[in-house]
């Protein structure tokens, strides 16, 4: 049995505007991907940039993986330092990129991530009142925007082959969060004191590394988490953010789901890969890598949501094996689906009916791990290369421009106040006008 006020607290933060919305405000990007993972943002962003162009700040950062995330003056994200075990949140001043404060933490033992990753992962999440953050190697950690620690949850080490990577988000009064590894759970705490509200059980998707997206369907708030694993017939999980309870899903989807599923057009879609090759064995034998594709069960998915139960093949909009990505997640931006692969291929899809609109290269050879974001009518997609195309969203090709800079990026940009931010793996940017 939950508590009634926490219920009643839930219902009445999502029903009432936030404060990014009222009265014509700024637009904030408070977690990864922005508002509620979209990768939608406002203003208009610069299509041309570079280390030596439209360079509003560029500051030093250290080794990590998550994204930037933006609130009012503030820029937060997460680095770390390996050599001693030490974890940091770091809050930067948007407008001049001085470092405004940092915060460690110590963790008994370093998780073991893939050879790409790292163990400062997660992108954080703001409610513009307190900045949230989560390391698999020490748990969840609880900030007011001036550095001062409100709360923290230690966690046991999630035990994940790539590393914990997905990311907490904020909704109404709670922080949720997809704990991921062996002891798998959808946790729910109050974003204000950390102490549990629900937990519900994971274990089938022990190595999922989606983050959560909130819904709101037939009158419920609800929580969409992409399921994955080694294992065959992964699903698409929908719980009741009130409770944790289970409240529909898809099945039989292939195994090693990693991107963020996306709403839009009152459906929501999803991207699950079959499991991918290592970088390795794909270039030491690219015949043998393209046969084991082949027989891929990739799904690209739109799902008109249900009631309760599994949902029926009638709700099943769409679905197609082509255009899957490996971890970029999907994104809806006016009535079209985009999906970014490695090797640069793009493919655009009407969302209502995926209908393929074109499928093409976009010129930028390499690996893709950066979701891509858009504004102003244009899509900003980022290579691990360190290169950022910017292509028109219409309904053909268009390479707006090739933006070359001096360092990977695996990391998602944000878009706020007309600026694009951006992490390689040694630097933030901000870029603008």
């Amino acid at each position: 049995m939950k508590p009634t006020w926490i219920i009643f607290l839930v219902v009445v933060a999502l029903s009432s505007s936030s404060p990014a919305a009222e009265n014509g405000a700024e637009l904030w990007w408070p977690q990864f991907r922005g508002p509620n993972s979209s990768g939608l943002g406002a203003g208009k962003p610069p299509v041309h940039f570079g280390p030596d162009q439209n360079v509003q700040w560029k500051t030093p950062v250290g080794p990590g993986l998550s994204s930037p995330i933006i609130w009012a003056g503030r820029v937060f994200l997460t680095e770390v330092d390996q050599a001693s075990q030490k974890l940091a949140t770091l809050c930067i001043d948007r407008r001049t990129g001085n470092l405004l404060w940092r915060r460690e933490v110590a963790a008994e033992k370093i998780e073991k991530v893939h050879r790409i990753g790292s163990p400062a992962a997660a992108t954080p999440a703001t409610d513009g009142e307190r900045v949230c953050v989560y390391f698999g190697s020490y748990g969840l950690l609880c900030y007011d925007l001036d550095g001062n620690l409100k709360w923290e949850r230690r966690l046991p080490l999630p035990e994940n082959p790539y590393g914990a990577t997905a990311s907490p988000i904020i909704v109404g009064e709670l922080l949720v969060f997809n704990h991921q590894g062996k002891d798998a759970y959808l946790l729910g705490v109050n974003r204000r004191d950390g102490q549990t509200v629900w937990r519900t059980d994971r274990s089938l998707f022990k190595y999922g590394w989606s983050t959560p997206v909130h819904s709101r369907h037939d009158g419920i708030d609800e929580i969409v988490v992409l399921g994955g694993d080694f294992e065959p017939n992964q699903r698409l999980m929908a719980y009741d953010l009130a409770t944790g309870a289970e409240r529909w899903w898809v099945a039989g989807l292939p195994p090693c789901g990693k991107s963020t599923p996306v709403i839009g057009g009152g459906m929501v879609f999803l991207a699950a890969p079959d499991i991918i090759l290592e970088q390795s064995a794909e270039k030491r034998n690219p015949e043998r890598a393209a046969q084991f594709y082949a027989k891929n069960k990739n799904s690209l998915m739109a799902v008109r949501p249900g009631s309760t139960g599994e949902v029926a093949q009638a709700n099943i909009a769409w679905s197609d094996r082509k255009g899957v990505p490996g971890v970029p997640s999907p994104l809806y931006y006016n009535g079209r689906l985009f999906t970014f692969k490695d090797g640069g291929l793009v493919f655009c899809r009407e969302a209502d009916t995926g209908k393929l609109l074109y499928d093409e290269r976009l010129g930028t050879l390499g690996y893709y791990y950066s979701s891509p974001v858009a504004a102003d009518n244009r899509i900003y997609i980022a290579s691990a290369e360190g290169v950022m195309t910017v292509i028109d969203a219409g309904a053909k090709l268009n390479v707006l421009a090739t933006n070359k800079l001096d360092g990977a990026i695996l990391a998602t940009p944000a878009l706020a106040g007309g600026n694009i931010y951006v992490r390689t793996e040694s630097h933030l940017y901000a870029f603008g006008k």
